[in-house]
Parts: C-alpha cells; structure tokens; sequence
C-alpha cells in the first residue's frame, strides 16, 4: 500500500530495486568488441588483400604470405582500436549527462538519479523534466507532457487523473505518463508503475536492440568518396595488369603488384584517421566539460560564425542575490533607488511582507532542511531559491506552513505567461492579509506583465513601469508581487486571471561570470559574431551587454514585441547592427536563429530551459548548460557540464581544431594515393623495369598512411585563427581540393621522373630500385610533418611538438632501414645497401618533396589572399 504523503520506504525501494533491476531502457547494451574487430574485415581492399595472400600461399610464395597477413592484421587492429576508441567516449556519455527525477521518499522529497526509481515511487514531476519511468497520475496541475518519442503527436498532450478504459490506446490513456517523454507544462506527482525494460519505451528499445549502428553522415560521406576512388583506381589497375601481360611479366607478378597498387592507390586508412580524429577531439573536449553528443557535431562546431547565448548562467553567475525590495508606495513616491541590501541584512516589515508573499509562491525542494539555511542544498528555480533562502534567513520559514497545507501552487511559471500562482492562507496579522480574509491568490512573475493585469490608474500604472524600467537598467532583475482573490479567477483560465492587485516588486542582481569578457574577446577574434538572445526586459539585458564592455546604443537592442512587428526584409537588415535580443519567446529566438542561417551564418545558440528546445533543435549547433532541463539537453549537440561561457570558447576551439585535422587527413593520404600507380604504369608504359615489388609496395603502405593518418588526431592547433569565408566552412574545401590535386599530381610525377632519369644511367638496377624505394618510402615518412599546417610553413612552428607523430615516423624509418641494412631482409624485399652517398641524397628528395608542399601551399594561399 502506497501512502501518497509518505511515499515508499527506503527497505522498500532496496527491496524493488534488486527485484526489478535498475531503471534502464535503451543504449545499455555495450557494442560488441568482437563484432568491431570483424567489421574492420569487410572492406572490399581488405578482402583483396585476404584473396592475394591465399593465392601466394597455395602458390607456396611464403615471404609474400606473411606480408600480406600482417598487413591485413595491422590495418585491422589499427581500424578497431580506433573505432573502440570511438564507442567508449560515445558510450561514456551517460555517466556525464546523469538524469536526476526528484521522489519522496520516507515522507522526504528528494532529488535521486532516474536509474534508481522502482516500481512504487511517487515522483514529482517539474515543468523541463525528462519522465523517468511510466507512472499513474495521482495529482496535476496544468500539466502537459511531450510524447511525440512515443506517438509521433507533435503537439503535448493534456494529463488528467481521470480514469481511462482498460482498452485505451497509448495515445489516450490521459492519466498516465511514460517513461522518456518530456514535460513540456505544468506539474503533477504520479505513482510509478513500470520501470527499464517493463516501460513503453524499453519494449520498443528491447524490438531495436539488434539494428545494425547506422553510420554518420560524413562516416557515410567518405564511404562514397571512397568507392568512387577504387572505381577509378580499378581501371587504372586492370590496364596496369593488361600491360605487364602484354610485357611478358609472369602472370602471378601483375597479379601481386595490382592487388599492391590496388591499395596503395586507395586511401584505406582515411576511415581509420577521421574516426581518430573525431574520437580524440571529442574524447579531448569531454575532459574539459564540453560532452559533444555525437561526432559529427563536432566537425560543425568548428564552423560557427554566430552564438546566440542567454544571459543567466552562461554570461553571468547564475547566483541571483536579492538585493533589494520595494513597495508600490515606494515606487510611486521617490523611485526605485536600490539601498544595496542583502539576504543577510535586515528588511523593514513591509519588505519583510513583500518577501513572505513571495516564498509562498515557490516550488524548491531543500534536500537538508535540518541545516543552516546558509548550508542549504537547493533545488529549482534560480530565483525562487534565493527567495526561499533570503525568507529563512529572515526567520520566514516555509516547512511549516507547507506541512499544513497552508499554500498551493496552482500555476507554476513557464515562459508563455511569465508568472505563478499559488492559492494561499495567510497567517500574518497585516494590511496586505486582512485585505483578503486571510485566503486568497500570490501572483508572482514578471512586472510588466503583472502591472497590465493590475488595478490602476494610467498614470500609476505608466509611473511603476518607468520605476521598473529604471532598475533594469541598473542590471537588475525585477520580479512582481501581486494578490488577487478566489472569486478574481472564477469562470477563467488561470493564465487569464485579471484584476490583481499590484504590491511591489523583489530586485535581483546577477554578476557577470569571471573570465566571460576575455572569452567573448576571444570568440570574436576567430570571426565569430556573438549577440545576446534573453528573455530579460530590454533594460536588463541593455545592462549586462554594457557590463561585458559592449558598446551598445538604444538602436542596437531589439525586443520580441519589435521583432513581431517587423517583417523578414526588415528584420535581415536589423541583424547587421542588433547585438541583444530582450523579451525574446521561443518563437522569437527561432525566427532569429532561422533568418541568420539564410544569410548563411552557421549558427550555435546556448540554452537550459523547455522553451530554448526549440531554438536548440533548430541551429546548426544546439549547447545546453549543464544545470538545464532535460528538454533542452536532448535536443543539444553540445552539454556544458559547467554554466561557464569559457567552455564554448574551448569548444569552438576543439571544433576548429578537429576540422582542420580531418582536413590535413584528407589532402595528406589522397595526395599519396595515385603515387604507385603513375610509377608503376608509367613504368610499363615506358618499357622499364617494373620499380618496385609486391612486398614492396603494401610495405609502404602499411607503414606511411595509416600512423601518421592516425597521429594528426592528437595534433595541437598549428593554424593561424583567420576567418574562413563562409563558403568554405566544409571539410573538402577549395584549399583541400587544390592541395589534394596540386601535391599529389606533382609528387608522382616526380617520382616518376626520378625513376626514369636513374634507369638512363649505370647504375646497377638493383641499386637505383633499392635507392628508389629509399626515396618512395622516406619521403611519405617525413612530409607528414610539413602536412600538419595546410596555412603556415613548416618553420614557423615546432614540428617535433606532436609525440605520437614522431613515434610514428621514427618506427617507420627504423623498418625502412632495416629491410635495407639487415642481410636476411634483403632478400626478402629485393634491396642492397646503400652508401651514404646514396643516403645523402635521400635526404636530398626529402627535402625537395617538402619543399614542393611548401610550395603549394604558399601558392594556393598567395592565389587566395
């Protein structure tokens, strides 16, 4: 038997829980590591490479077996360390982004996380709140509750306590609520009464648990680009194979150097790198609380030209301090001149009646009552908790009165009627009580609002207002205290309620963050615009944009009345001077958030409440804070697990930082792709020598593109901080395809060029193919390095500064030399020693390849500056 007031016990709950197991329902099977490692077995180069080594094994070619095998093998650890990588920063997520339900237990309300809830629990359900398990409603207010994840209905459905037929559809059973919906208005408490894989939503997770992963959309991307490589790449090996035939070259020779060229040519491990590079990035961002919710919002991220932030929590503290509290005489009489009061300092009675009003009109739950209020633990609204903590440190305690029953909230606030209301009994023998018998209605929200639905005269009414309008442009935020009685709201909607009686108002002050200027500077020095979208009165949000030392006129201030008065043309030529957004709906922030990205603008805008989801689904880069609702987390690509704005600056960063890996990924391993086949065909087209061997080729391979591929992941940031031009906020940019083009093009016509010119001397062939395959090798080796900037030259930063790289180069030079030097490697790969004559000139073509990307480089950004 449940005991609605009281709750379950904690036996019970222990009891419950390793009955039924923890509240899980979805995404907690872990990937198979197994199935990872077989995956990395699919690609259509690796089952060549398998076909290859079978035919040298039944053709008893042991050297060339082993190669290939351990080609395979490499490559495939390669792919799956990678990729599991990858899968656990993903899959670590869950334990960054905890859901937290709050649920009265022991006749205690407390806030727990969503995993613990068993069968039997009365939880409490608050406007913004992920519902953490299907549950039976058993008291409501107003509530709505999104269940679009469930149904598809796009508008929220309206909950009741009324009882439904057994046979009602998912759709209709308007008492009930289901575990991963969203409250999007309203509160209600409800009895649980299925948890995990027993909800609604953990059935349809248990029917979906087998899917195959669905791939990214650039995982997807890259897979294209990739086969449109090997289709080429496979016409030009078949010639090449045709060719030797015709040459007379023994058939199982053209067989081996195709299936080398073949994989040479295609760059296999441009998967692997990307997944590195994202993986890390994310990976990297995450230990700086930054928890990007996919990988492919981080490449995005790197191409932001305009934030959207709010104000509370983000630019400014989060820490509203009620600093002081006037009366309507006070304000009719002499102004609003704040007299720097605080909750700790003393309130005259009739502040102390306007503070009292005020706590009663509150939902917060304090998680250690028994405590010293300036020890509190609470939770809820901002502002409602500094209420509450400012009331008790006035001897104003709520405890007890609740327990009584001597307030209720019957409208909690949401961003459409920007105020509550609580029906209360009054128990303070005072003028603001007597007034009303001791019962009676506390509206509390926003001023302006509460002022239009007040009892007063014009000029009472326009002279509170520019009282008001005079405090908010001091930074402060402003909340209103009215009464109303019963009889007010009969035969209306609560959200209609009229003739209130205006009291006064409570002024908070929010500081601005610490570091927050600093970090706008910065943002705005990588080219990005940052405005402020608020909710705040205009005087409010003119304050903070000043205190951030913006220099902003009346005209650069744009409110949501404003907005809605003007149309599309008008509007795109406000957003060349607008830098705050006050007063602004959710339906303001979208139509703002929408017209940016049709001037092109990549978009990301902060937010942490249910009315910000719409914005944040809606941009190019949705960031919730990490003390947002659950709505708004859902939605976001990017959670800050800190209210800090600094943490967007190391986003955008890492975002930047991670485009420009994937693009030096890119133009490094495709400009090497074509290298074997224009010296190979080349070759046979000539009448040389074929250069290099089987072994050879799939040697180099191995060794050149998948580390230092891997290795530009944990790449520092080496580029300048230039604004890009919009149109080239893609990874395969005109930079990327030039360069790609321009170096790959020239490199393998040089090495052509070099193979010839040696076969036209005296030098003994196994000499010049032994130096050429010095060369071919090194040079791959060492002008990663120069590819680790696509915009500056490699003297102008440390080239040495990425250990993994150096590692990488250092481990493929050492095998270089020794299937050079080491006599029983020699013949295995077909190679002699060389003298350091030779090797001198080695260095020489390495120092003549980086130079040529040097060259390139510096031409394409002469041509483009």
């Amino acid at each position: 038997m449940i005991i609605l007031d009281k709750g379950l016990t904690t036996r019970e709950v222990e009891e419950l829980l390793k009955k039924h197991g923890p509240n899980h329902f979805g995404g907690v099977a872990r990937f198979s590591k197994f199935k990872l490692f077989v995956k990395q077995f699919r690609s259509p180069l690796i089952f060549i490479l398998i076909i290859a080594g079978a035919a040298t094994l039944l053709m008893q070619h042991w050297v060339d077996s082993v190669v290939i095998f351990l080609a395979i093998g490499i490559n495939a650890f390669l792919g799956f360390y990678q990729e599991n990588r990858a899968e656990n920063a993903l899959a670590d997520l869950r334990s960054y982004i905890q859901e937290r339900t709050r649920v009265i237990r022991d006749g205690k309300e407390a806030e727990v996380d969503a995993a613990n809830i068993v069968p039997g629990d009365l939880i409490h359900l608050m406007p913004g709140s992920r519902i953490p398990a299907d549950a039976r409603i058993e008291s409501v207010q107003d509530l709505n509750v999104d269940e679009s994840i469930l149904t598809g209905e796009s508008l929220p459905v309206e909950k009741s306590v009324e009882p439904v037929s057994d046979g009602a559809a998912l759709s209709e059973r308007y008492n009930m609520v289901f575990g991963g919906t969203l409250v999007s208005n309203g509160s209600a408490y409800a009895v649980v009464t299925a948890t995990g894989n027993e909800t609604e939503i953990g059935k349809i997770a248990q029917l979906v648990e087998g899917t195959e992963r669905e791939l990214t959309p650039i995982q997807k991307a890259i897979s294209r680009l990739a086969w449109i490589i090997a289709a080429g790449v496979l016409i030009l090996v078949v010639g090449i194979f045709i060719l030797g035939f015709y040459r007379g070259e023994s058939v199982l020779e053209m067989f081996l150097i195709s299936i080398a060229v073949a994989v040479g040519a295609i760059p296999e491990a441009l998967p692997i790198g990307l997944t590195a590079v994202l993986a890390v990035g994310v990976e990297r961002l995450a230990k700086r609380k930054g928890i990007m919710r996919d990988l492919t919002a981080a490449e995005t991220l790197g191409s932001t030209t305009v934030i959207m932030t709010d104000k509370t929590g983000t630019l400014t503290l989060a820490d509203m301090q009620l600093v002081d509290i006037v009366s309507r005489e006070k304000l009719l009489s002499d102004g609003a001149e704040a007299q720097g009061n605080t909750a700790k300092e003393r309130f005259s009675l009739e502040q102390k009646d306007l503070l009292y009003l005020a706590s009663l009109n509150t939902d917060v739950l304090i998680e250690n009552p028994e405590d010293e209020p300036q020890s509190w633990r609470l939770n809820g609204n901002p502002l409602e908790k500094n209420i509450v903590k400012s009331a008790a440190l006035h001897g104003i305690s709520l405890s007890e009165r609740r327990e009584k029953n001597m307030f209720q909230m019957l409208l909690p606030f949401n961003s459409s009627n920007k105020f509550s209301i609580s029906r209360v009994t009054f128990d303070l023998d005072t003028d603001i009580i007597d007034r009303h018998k001791k019962e009676g209605l506390v509206v509390l929200g926003a001023p302006d609002v509460l002022l239009a639905r007040s009892l007063l005269s014009k000029d009472e009414y326009l002279t509170l207002v520019a009282r008001v309008e005079e405090m908010s442009l001091k930074g402060r935020r402003i909340l209103g205290v009215a009464v109303a009685s019963e009889s007010s709201a009969k035969g209306q909607a609560l959200a209609n309620i009229q003739a209130l009686e205006f009291l006064g108002v409570l002024a908070f002050y929010d500081p601005i963050r610490p570091g927050v200027i600093d970090a706008i500077k910065k943002i705005e020095s990588y080219g990005v615009r940052v405005v402020i979208a608020t909710g705040d009165i205009k005087g409010t949000a003119l304050a903070v944009a000043r205190g951030l030392g913006w220099s902003v006129r009346e005209d650069s201030v744009l409110s949501g009345d404003e907005l809605r008065q003007i149309d599309d043309r008008a509007l795109e030529k406000s957003l060349e001077h607008v830098r705050v957004f006050a007063r602004m709906t959710p339906e303001d922030k979208l139509r703002v958030a929408r017209m940016y990205q049709r001037l092109g603008e990549v978009v990301a805008m902060t937010g942490d409440g249910v009315n910000d989801a719409p914005s944040l689904k809606a941009v190019d880069i949705g960031i919730a804070v990490g003390s947002g609702t659950d709505v708004a987390k859902g939605v976001a690509d990017l959670v800050l697990l800190d209210d800090n704005f600094a943490i967007i600056v190391v986003a955008i960063e890492e975002g930047k930082r991670i485009l420009r890996n994937i693009r030096k990924t890119f133009v490094y391993l495709l400009s090497n792709s074509l290298d074997e086949v224009v010296l190979i065909g080349g070759s046979l087209l000539a009448g040389l020598a074929l250069p290099l061997t089987a072994i050879q080729i799939i040697w180099v391979n191995l060794f050149t593109g998948s580390l230092p591929a891997v290795a530009f992941a944990f790449d520092p940031d080496n580029e300048t901080d230039v604004p890009e031009k919009k149109t080239e906020k893609k990874i395969l940019n005109s930079e990327v395809k030039l360069l790609t083009l321009g170096i790959g093009t020239l490199s393998s016509l040089l090495l052509f060029v070099l193979y010839w010119s040696l076969m036209q001397t005296n030098i003994p062939e196994e000499v010049a193919k032994t130096f050429l395959f010095a060369c071919f090798s090194s040079y791959i080796l060492f002008v990663s390095f120069s590819f680790r900037s696509l915009s500056r030259p490699i003297f102008s930063y440390n080239i040495f500064s990425n250990s993994f790289l150096v590692g990488g180069v250092s481990l493929g030079l050492l095998l270089l030399l020794m299937t050079i030097y080491v006599p029983f490697l020699q013949p295995i790969f077909s190679t002699t020693a060389l003298g350091p004559q030779w090797l001198m000139w080695v260095g020489v073509w390495v120092v003549l390849n980086v130079a040529l990307v040097e060259f390139a480089k510096w031409l394409f950004y002469r041509r483009n500056n």
